[in-house]
């Protein structure tokens, strides 16, 4: 019998040791994670409550409702902010202790969404013409908004999950899914595109077409036929007509650009003669320029480039000038040239 009422006593002092606290200590979370909203979004900010005024909290995370606990450092308040990403998945609870009496709260589970992280999908050769496009494309299913960028500036953000390339530069693509549509996951990497050439333009000074000096081989064409040796970046027509240029770019590869056709008459070359006085050539031959002088009067030439430096500065009476250009670069100069009755100015081609 004694026995007996020993073991009673102590089972009812078991029972008292192991007894739940008096207080509430029940948990929330703002978003609610009940009925089935726990996953969220990874930069999702979740803020767990617990019942204010009580001696101390320690808040603390699992990862599966056994398992071992971890401590929130320096989380000892009735609240707590945590971002989903941070943890990914937990099980987040508190233990509460109040006029000596400590127990753990209940468990609130989380989980977030876990996405692909995007790549673009593009053609082996990076390598364009000017005037030539590459279509790249997002690689994978999935996203529903694509952010394109250029050189870390964006370029297209909307539905597309393809973007047409014409331009050099380094291209990356973001992209978020229909579940957390303001986390954006970047493809890392860039494709790099390399453009070679320019538009090639065909423009008209002082009787001469011109296009890009940055070519390697020109070719000019009047009416569709090859205007033979014309294989520099500036040509002087002598008839009217449709005038092209074609230029070859070597770079990486090579690319040859036409231009559009310009057309050409012979009424727009202007009277370059000023009373006796004019150039037998404005294209350099054998690097130099011949002014002739027909009356033999006193002159003055001076030569600008196109900033406006004077390279060349000269008086004469000859009937003939020969003005040296084989230490000046291939472009365009003006000459003025000064007399008693007037004075003109003619475009040079080095």
């Amino acid at each position: 019998m004694k026995r007996l009422l020993l073991f009673t006593v102590l089972l009812l002092a078991g029972h008292a040791l192991y007894a739940q606290c008096s207080f509430d200590s029940t948990i929330t979370s703002d978003p609610d994670l009940s009925g089935g909203n726990e996953i969220q979004c990874s930069d999702q900010e979740i803020v767990f409550t617990a019942p204010a005024g009580y001696d101390s909290y320690q808040w603390k995370y699992k990862f599966s409702p056994t398992g071992t606990s971890t401590n929130f450092d320096g989380e000892t308040n009735n609240t707590l902010s945590i971002i989903a990403g941070d943890l990914g998945f937990a099980y987040v609870f508190v233990t509460v202790t109040d006029n000596g009496c400590t127990e753990d709260s209940n468990d609130i589970m989380f989980d977030t969404w876990i996405f692909g992280s995007p790549a673009i999908s593009h053609d082996s050769d990076t390598v364009l013409c000017f005037g030539e496009t590459s279509v790249i494309m997002n690689a994978f299913n999935g996203p529903e908004n694509f952010r394109w960028y250029r050189n870390g500036l964006l370029i297209l953000e909307g539905s597309q999950d393809f973007y047409e390339v014409s331009e050099a530069g380094d291209y990356t693509l973001q992209v978020s899914y229909a579940q957390c549509p303001d986390q954006w996951l970047s493809s890392g990497v860039a494709v790099t595109f390399n453009v070679i050439g320019e538009e090639v333009v065909i423009t008209e000074t002082g009787g001469s077409l011109f296009t890009t000096q940055n070519g390697d081989v020109y070719t000019w064409y009047l009416n569709g036929t090859e205007i033979t040796e014309a294989n520099s970046f500036t040509y002087t027509p002598v008839v009217t007509g449709d005038y092209t240029v074609t230029v070859t770019f070597n770079d990486q590869e090579s690319c040859t650009i036409d231009s559009l056709p310009y057309f050409f008459t012979v009424l727009s070359v202007p009277d370059l003669e000023l009373n006796g006085i004019y150039f037998e050539n404005t294209i350099a031959v054998d690097a130099q320029f011949v002014l002739h002088n027909k009356h033999q009067q006193p002159l003055k030439y001076r030569v600008f480039d196109l900033s406006g430096k004077q390279l060349v500065s000269e008086k004469s009476n000859t009937s003939q000038i020969i003005i040296a250009a084989e230490n000046w670069k291939n472009g365009i100069y003006f000459c003025k040239v000064v007399t008693p009755e007037g004075s003109m100015t003619v475009q040079l081609v080095r």
